[in-house]
């Protein structure tokens, strides 16, 4: 053997124990996140959940609706996010998302009008997009729903989608607003389960309020 393929099969040899350990780290990361967000659910009081292998996605039952719970990871421009999905019913949609500027006015050219009800107590601090303004309305006149809204709309990228099909939760994890908001550091190289859990247990808060609702009522 030359000692040209030694080197070859040396540096392959290297790759295949580099490429093993890596596997290996990252099972074990999502293994961890997984037993946490399971043990969330159970204490959320869903029936069976269980773990979904391709997306690590955490799935059960709650009063006969599908929920799921699912972590989502960093992409380029796109921050750790978790979302939390819950199959319910609702006679119209509603989207809203916090201000930030005139930056982040949603675009409207598919889905839902931006509307402007008269009783948000605040009326600068949300975009709020829907097809039907007098749902909106009797929403938030619920005193229970802005102080429950309000911590699930801190990052630009947070939003509350409550569709005819599925209300849909999803909140940034490592955004700076959040990292400030819950005096996190700016770098953080560990995984924060805390900051996590919190995240998506305000999210659920926010769930049985809207069920309590009687949505079908309005």
């Amino acid at each position: 053997m030359s000692d040209e393929q030694v080197v070859v099969w040396a540096v392959l040899g290297v790759s295949v124990v580099l490429a093993t350990v890596i596997v290996a780290f990252l099972a074990r990361k999502s293994s961890a996140l997984s037993e946490r967000l399971m043990r969330l659910a159970v204490s959320f009081g869903w029936e069976a959940p269980q773990r979904v292998w391709w997306n690590g996605a955490i799935r059960a039952r709650w009063r006969g609706m599908p929920v799921e719970l699912r972590h989502m990871g960093r992409q380029k421009g796109v921050p750790e996010r978790i979302l939390l999905a819950v199959n319910t019913a609702a006679p119209a949609r509603i989207i809203v998302k916090r201000r930030g500027g005139f930056m982040s006015k949603p675009m409207t050219l598919f889905g839902p009008p931006i509307v402007e009800p008269m009783n948000v107590r605040d009326r600068e601090k949300y975009w709020i997009r829907s097809n039907e303004l007098m749902l909106v309305e009797r929403l938030f006149s619920r005193a229970e729903v802005d102080p429950a809204l309000e911590p699930n709309l801190i990052a630009r990228f947070d939003v509350v989608d409550l569709g005819p099909k599925q209300l849909r939760i999803l909140r940034a994890i490592d955004d700076s607003a959040v990292k400030k908001r819950f005096n996190r550091p700016f770098i953080r190289f560990t995984r924060d389960y805390e900051l996590i859990e919190t995240i998506a247990s305000e999210e659920w808060q926010l769930v049985v309020i809207v069920d309590t609702l009687g949505l079908r009522g309005f």
